[in-house]
């Protein structure tokens, strides 16, 4: 085999000249010996070259083989199958994803068997790695199936890692990984018949932080798991995928994942549209529900019920008919309710004029039932501010003012009061120590967002004079 020496000396390989060797004689045996081992050598040789690659964005499903350098993202769970052989004889096999990525993207690991089992234990975000293996179509997409793998020195590769991912970080190449967020809707278990006959089972969370939304898949066993949270807890799902769903992003749990309810503070942060300025498109808005009407139900084309509910919300700048489609009918929404309602489709309404529908793809968050709202002992609110706000007003009394720092002067006693963004429009509404005060501020305020109001109380309203 001096010839194939000869082809060998002049790669730049780190590969042992016996592995070589063997790929020759599976490149002769390849081509039904069709080309000698020289000539096998040659073509070996070429697949080398063309399996370097500078970026992970050069990789695709065309080359042989592949190696780069890249930094982990994420370590997934060691999974173990049944896989069958050429005789028919079945074994177990294991199998880890590693997600991986450079300047110029991300891509899934495939690590098998041992090498799996001590990825798995052993390797950790962050660290960066000499990757060889073979490009293909996986089940996300593009996919790496590894040969080898070794740890390289950090060369620079300036990605992000994380322990926990925020929604804003998401992407179609990470699975394995973990997030946490507000827990901003459910929808309840439904049942369906698989391809091959079998009986599946699915429920979603509807996920917020400070960087946006997300839905949550929970499949077979783990959708019986969507009762066990409440509307407003912080809840991590664990070892979840990314997968891409009319053009949106969405997390898949199944039997491999974990959902729990964890004790840490998430900021949930919308950008409210008021109602005022909506326009045709999709949009998220915050309000008090003035009018709750009974559901409907009705049977469509197909034969298949249906079911819809309208209410009305409003924000001080204007009311929106909403319709509750299909499962949201049903939610236990009522006349003085303060909701969130995100990606809301905006249409002609069916008697003309502007409407929302919340359909599938939207969520509603309770953020405070009307029940919930405490009342005024000195008077009730006014049919005119109740319906522009939603929520009382402030009670200019002395058990309104403890625990606040207060002068007098002519233009209304002066106060500082520290709380929670609950309603926005022409006033924003301020709960502070289980009160409400309407707060009138030329500032943009956000729904959830945490701020001290410090200013004069002038006809039962807050006029801000610093806002931090």
């Amino acid at each position: 085999m001096s010839g194939v020496r000869d082809v060998f000396d002049e790669l730049n390989t780190e590969i042992p000249f016996s592995e070589f060797e063997e790929l020759v004689e599976n490149k002769v045996d390849e081509m039904s010996g069709l080309v000698d081992e020289h000539a096998a050598a040659i073509l070996v040789s070429q697949d080398f070259d063309q399996g370097k690659v500078e970026s992970i964005e050069s990789l695709t499903t065309a080359m042989d083989s592949a190696e780069f350098t890249a930094k982990v993202t994420s370590v997934g769970q060691l999974r173990t199958f049944e896989r069958e052989d050429e005789d028919g004889e079945s074994s177990q096999g294991q199998v880890c994803n590693v997600e991986v990525g450079d300047e110029t993207g991300h891509v899934t690991l495939a690590l098998w068997d041992g090498m799996a089992k001590a990825a798995a234990q052993n390797l950790e975000a962050g660290e960066v790695l000499e990757v060889k293996g073979y490009p293909k179509d996986g089940y996300r997409g593009l996919e790496v199936s590894v040969k080898d793998i070794e740890r390289v020195s950090d060369d620079g590769i300036d990605i992000r890692t994380f322990d926990t991912y925020q929604i804003d970080d998401l992407h179609t190449d990470l699975s394995g990984i973990d997030v946490t967020g507000l827990l901003l809707d459910t929808t309840p278990l439904k049942t369906f018949d698989r391809d091959d006959g079998s009986t599946g089972q699915v429920a979603n969370l509807i996920l917020g932080d400070e960087t946006g939304r997300i839905q949550v898949a929970l499949w077979d066993d783990k959708a019986e798991v969507v009762d066990d949270f409440e509307i407003s807890e912080a809840v991590k799902v664990s070892n979840v995928n990314v997968r891409e769903r009319d053009e949106k992003l969405e997390l898949h749990a199944g039997s491999w994942s974990t959902v729990e309810e964890v004790d840490e503070i998430i900021e949930y942060r919308p950008n409210t549209t008021d109602i005022k300025n909506i326009d045709d498109g999709v949009v998220t808005i915050a309000g008090t529900v003035s009018e709750a009407y009974d559901k409907d139900s009705f049977t469509r084309d197909d034969g298949s019920e249906g079911s819809v509910r309208n209410i009305v919300v409003e924000d001080g700048t204007g009311s929106l008919r909403v319709a509750l489609w299909g499962d949201k009918a049903d939610r236990n929404i009522e006349h003085g309710d303060e909701l969130l309602l995100a990606d809301l489709s905006i249409q002609e309404g069916f008697e003309g004029g502007t409407e929302g529908s919340a359909n599938w793809n939207s969520s509603i968050t309770i953020i405070r039932k009307a029940a919930d709202v405490p009342k005024r002992e000195t008077e009730a609110p006014t049919e005119k501010n109740s319906q522009a706000t939603g929520l009382n007003e402030y009670d200019n009394d002395e058990s309104a003012a403890d625990d606040h720092d207060e002068d007098t002067d002519e233009g209304g006693e002066t106060i500082e009061v520290t709380g929670t963004i609950l309603g926005t429009g022409e006033t924003a509404t301020l709960e502070a120590n289980d009160e409400q005060h309407t707060v009138v501020t030329d500032e943009d305020l956000r729904l959830g967002q945490q701020v001290t109001v410090r200013g004069a109380v002038k006809d039962e309203e807050l006029h801000a004079e610093e806002i931090f």
